[in-house]
């Protein structure tokens, strides 16, 4: 993707070589050299990164980046910072998203920049659908696996970085990893060493879990040896969502790795967080709202696959449409309360009659869709009479809003088959059987209503 990236840095020459390396892969880049031109510049437009570098003319980075996380404004905005090793802790605490050495080679930025761009690119939470979470919303605290090339190096691992950390650690090997993830056991967050049993074993461990339904969503951070540097780039490139050293020898290298983490367990969460309401945004345009039945708009499209599969299959489907009985009588005599409660109760017997293989949908008003694949002819009317009996045999309780008391309510079902000998409906054929069924239902509710009328292909003349 093509981003807007802010660079500011006190030495011209930094600046510059920076801005030539990021626009020659196509990112729209502004050069700064000092902390105020970078506020001015982001009153003129929001961009997608901001790196810091050091000696800037008006204060150090540090302070900047600290400003920068405390306004409301821009606290979201992505912050690379190019600092010394010495310094990297503080950049974490000052609000870095992540932090490179000033001398990074071209490799290593650009694959560090795509990481935090993967995440800006993400589709945003949409306003309103659902309050964003402030941290791990689990019943336990969140889980990190530590895959070493040794269990004494992860037991090390888990020393250094549970007294600074809230969350629950486990010491696994790569089968373990994998054999829990596949079933449906993953940790929130993988801490692997780039070389395991063999060199670079681990960078296929993050490639395999990051494959599997279970752990994909997993936070991912690489360690790596010094002399390994240039895996670092590579397990950015594969998914990981940071490296770090795989020795934690000391207090300050221990607490930057716990930030890292803790960093990576945040973006974590609200990437849940925006699946979790895409989902619900989903399932609200598909869904009806009162019966909790699928909806035309989804309905249409998964009859024209039924039927497609089954006529691929040498099946036959069925499709139903049922129609309320003088349903306008129940909302004119005893309100829309009695109404929405007569509609739902009968959704709900739709549903178990047709059974879990079954798809029920409401079309709209009083009017329901089932379609049964592999139901041939000799089994659909029955099947019709039990949708029609669901609704008939039992009264329907009117809350207390409507005066209470039972009604009964009566149904007409009009049914199609559709199968192998209807191929030349190609993709339209699902809604072909669909008319079919509808003119049944006409044709039950002129013959006196609350009854099932079966629709025949039309042969040629």
């Amino acid at each position: 993707m093509t981003a807007r990236i802010l660079v500011a840095d006190g030495t011209a020459t930094v600046r510059i070589t920076l801005k030539v390396r990021l626009t020659a892969v196509c990112h729209d880049v502004v050069a700064l050299g000092s902390g105020a031109q970078l506020m001015a510049q982001l009153d003129l437009g929001r961009p997608d990164l901001i790196i810091l570098g050091d000696g800037l003319a008006d204060g150090p980075a540090v302070a900047w980046c600290r400003r920068l996380a405390a306004d409301p404004r821009t606290c979201d905005i992505p912050v690379l910072m190019l600092t010394g090793p010495d310094q990297r802790l503080a950049a974490l605490q000052a609000g870095a998203t992540a932090t490179l050495d000033s001398n990074v080679d071209d490799q290593m930025l650009m694959a560090r920049i795509r990481t935090i761009l993967r995440e800006v690119d993400l589709p945003q939470t949409v306003s309103g659908m659902a309050e964003a979470q402030s941290g791990f919303d689990h019943a336990q605290r969140p889980l990190i696996s530590l895959i070493a090339s040794h269990p004494s190096r992860a037991l090390r691992w888990r020393q250094m970085l549970s007294d600074r950390m809230t969350c629950r650690f486990e010491v696994q090997d790569p089968d373990q990893a994998l054999s829990a993830a596949t079933a449906g056991r993953t940790a929130d967050l993988y801490l692997i060493a780039a070389d395991l049993r063999a060199r670079g074993d681990g960078l296929r461990l993050l490639s395999e879990l990051r494959s599997r339904p279970g752990s994909r969503d997993a936070g991912f951070v690489i360690a790596i040896a010094p002399d390994r540097a240039e895996l670092a780039s590579i397990a950015l490139d594969l998914g990981a969502g940071d490296v770090m050293p795989d020795c934690l020898t000391t207090a300050q290298a221990a607490q930057a790795a716990a930030m890292s983490l803790q960093l990576l367990l945040s973006r974590k969460t609200r990437s849940d967080q925006r699946r979790a309401d895409m989902d619900r945004q989903i399932r609200l345009a598909m869904i009806d709202p009162l019966t909790g039945l699928y909806n035309r708009r989804y309905a249409l499209p998964r009859l024209a696959e039924i039927a497609q599969q089954a006529v691929a299959g040498g099946r036959h489907f069925a499709v139903f449409v049922v129609d309320l009985d003088h349903f306008k009588t129940v909302n004119d005599r005893h309100g829309h309360s009695a109404g929405d409660a007569v509609l739902s109760e009968m959704a709900r017997r739709l549903r178990e009659a047709l059974g879990s293989e079954g798809l029920v949908a409401r079309m709209g008003g009083e009017e329901f869709l089932g379609v049964l694949d592999d139901c041939p002819p000799h089994r659909a009317h029955p099947v019709g009479e039990a949708l029609r009996r669901a609704v008939q045999d039992r009264p329907v309780a009117l809350p207390n809003l409507s005066g209470g008391g039972l009604i009964p309510v009566t149904a007409s079902v009009g049914l199609a088959c559709g199968g192998p000998e209807d191929m030349d409906g190609g993709d339209q054929l699902g809604r072909l059987v669909m008319e079919r069924a509808d003119r049944a239902l006409r044709s039950a509710k002129a013959s006196g209503r609350n009854r099932v009328v079966s629709g025949h292909r039309e042969r040629a003349a």
